[in-house]
Order: C-alpha cells, then sequence, then structure tokens
C-alpha cells in the first residue's frame, strides 16, 4: 500500500497504512484565503481553501466527521468546512457557520465532536457542545471569562483532552498564568447574557449562553496555572503526556500535563524566530509553525521526559505561515 501524496512524520514509519498531511495557515491580506495541505513530493503547499475567509489563523480537524474548523476573526463566526479525501487528494465544501456572535483566532476539537475556541478581544473562553452542533444550535456558551476569573487575560492558543481544556495568555501571563487548564465541565448554573444584561456576560454580538461557576465551588475551584514563565503566547498542543506552546518570539516549551510546579517548564527549542500554531499528530511529531522564517517545522515529541534542545527540522514551506493542524487517514 503506498500514501502518496502524503508526508509520514517522524516515528510513524511502522503503520504503512496511515496517511499524513499537514495543513497550514498563512495570516496576510493578500493571501489570507489559503489553507494549504502538506504532500511529500518535495513539499509543496497545494491550495484547499481560496475563497469565504478574510483573516484566518487557527485550525482543527476533527478527523471522525471529517471536518475543518477555521478560526478567523474577521468573521465574526466560527466556521467549518466538510472534508472529502478521494485516491489521497483532499478537498473542501462549502463554508458552514458553527458559532455567530464571536470573534476566533483559535480553534479546537475533542474526539466528541465538541468544540472549543477563544475569543481574545471580548476575554473569553467559550463552546459549542456536540450536541449544540447537531442539533444547529449557534449560540455558543461562555464558560470561562474575565470578568469571573483573572486566569482569562487575553486568550489566545487552546487545545484540548477528554476531560479538560487548556489555554494560553496573551497578558500577564507571568502574573495570572501563561499555560491554563480548566475543566470542561465545571460546577455550573446557565446563565443566558445578552447585550443589555452586563452583569452575566460581554457579548457585542446575538446571545451568548454564559455558564457562571456555582458560588460554592469558588471562582478557582476548576483552573490550574502549569506555566508562568513568558508574558505572551499563541499556539498550544497536547501530546500524549506534555503540552507544547509557543511564546512571542523565538521559543517552544513543554510542560507535564499534569505538572504542579511552576519550574517543570523546559524551553525544547529557541531556534524559532516567530513560532506560531502547533499541532500534534497523535502518533510522535509536533508540528510549528514560523511566521518569520516562513515555514512548518518538525519535532520528534514522544519522549517520556522532557529534554531541552530538541532537533527541529523544515517540513514544508509556506509564507506567513500562523496555523497548523494534521489530518490523518487511512491508505486506500
Amino acid at each position: 500500500r503506498h500514501c502518496l501524496p502524503l508526508h509520514v512524520p517522524l516515528g510513524s514509519l511502522d503503520d504503512s497504512f496511515r496517511c499524513t498531511k499537514i495543513l497550514g495557515i498563512r495570516r496576510s491580506t493578500q493571501v489570507s484565503r489559503c489553507i494549504l495541505p502538506k504532500h511529500c513530493d518535495g513539499g509543496v503547499m497545494r491550495v484547499l481553501i481560496n475563497q469565504g475567509l478574510t483573516f484566518p489563523q487557527g485550525l482543527a480537524v476533527d478527523e471522525y466527521r471529517q471536518v475543518l474548523y477555521v478560526a478567523d476573526p474577521g468573521l465574526g463566526k466560527l466556521v467549518r468546512f466538510p472534508l472529502s479525501n478521494s485516491n489521497g487528494a483532499l478537498a473542501a465544501g462549502n463554508m458552514e457557520t458553527v458559532a455567530t456572535g464571536v470573534e476566533v483566532r483559535s480553534v479546537s476539537v475533542d474526539g466528541v465532536g465538541n468544540v472549543w475556541f477563544t475569543d481574545e478581544s471580548q476575554q473569553r473562553v467559550m463552546r459549542v457542545t456536540a450536541q449544540m452542533v447537531e442539533n444547529g444550535v449557534k449560540t455558543p456558551q461562555i464558560v470561562y471569562s474575565s470578568s469571573e476569573f483573572e486566569e482569562v487575560r487575553s486568550p489566545g492558543g487552546i487545545a484540548l483532552d477528554s476531560f479538560f481544556v487548556y489555554w494560553l495568555n496573551k497578558a500577564e501571563g507571568q502574573k495570572v498564568g501563561t499555560l491554563i487548564k480548566g475543566k470542561q465541565n465545571p460546577d455550573i448554573e446557565i446563565v443566558s447574557a445578552t447585550p443589555s444584561d452586563s452583569s452575566n456576560a460581554t457579548n457585542t454580538s446575538g446571545n451568548a449562553t454564559s455558564l457562571m461557576q456555582v458560588a460554592s465551588s469558588g471562582h478557582h475551584a476548576s483552573l490550574t496555572g502549569l506555566a508562568y514563565n513568558a508574558e505572551k503566547c499563541y499556539g498550544v498542543c497536547l501530546s500524549h503526556v506534555n503540552a507544547f506552546y509557543t511564546d512571542e518570539f523565538k521559543n517552544l516549551y513543554g510542560v507535564p500535563r499534569t505538572a504542579t510546579a511552576r519550574d517543570e517548564v523546559i524551553t525544547i527549542s529557541t531556534a524559532f524566530e516567530e513560532p506560531r500554531g502547533c499541532a500534534y499528530d497523535g502518533d510522535s511529531t509536533v508540528y510549528v509553525a514560523d511566521k518569520a522564517k516562513n515555514a512548518i517545522y518538525e519535532f520528534a515529541a514522544n519522549m517520556d521526559h522532557l529534554h531541552p534542545g530538541s532537533v527541529i527540522t523544515k517540513a514544508a514551506d509556506l509564507q506567513g505561515a500562523f496555523g497548523v493542524a494534521v489530518y490523518t487517514h487511512l491508505a486506500d
């Protein structure tokens, strides 16, 4: 069996029926409409989507449901595109609206189909549950906001596992937390929040549902700071045991997902210039987009214990690379 055209990342050569493509996005007013899958034939990126987007910044793939989510703050909504794969060629269908009245820069989806995203301008960490997506409910839920939690400060990159949501702060990270880990389903009471009801949540377009912490549980009961080492960070991704994230300049960090001490953060690499999004392939490799170097890089991330100075190699060229995601399917 052959998986061509495709890119086989480091450490995954044993599963020859597994085909992997990198999806990258570049944030530029001239080329912002391009989302590109990477193929192994010389690292050439080919256009997947070239219309309907304005200023895309983040990507997330739901492989089970064959859907690509795109975070584009210029749209004022969260959107997705159905994916299809035929003879190794990936194609995207028409744009679909998932959530309205939001300015989304980063998005993540879990195995169940719950979609989480950050609204940096309104200081909110939000979600649309799998059931809401299935029922066509486009009013998002506000799970964590700066009005209730000091750990929400211009939230940026976001990632999920089965029980927790992880996000990076792009302001005051060394004070309130660079990387925050929160329960996906905290003890809550549901409050309807509208633009005229600012006591519950701030929403500038349409309605939202605010999930407020029950007073008896305390404001911080659902949140844990995993790192406090950087003021402003962009992209976060999860391997089986670790979380990796990028700062504004040069650095890629790693920390155990169960970290309890601040000194557990490891600088994986200082070889970047403007690292942005990152993605894990579910096997052994993490991909990092570097906006200044105009490329997507990769490194082996299947270590049990984090260590500095990991070898970083170029996976593909992409002008102004910003967001990155991984799409995997079985070979025909």
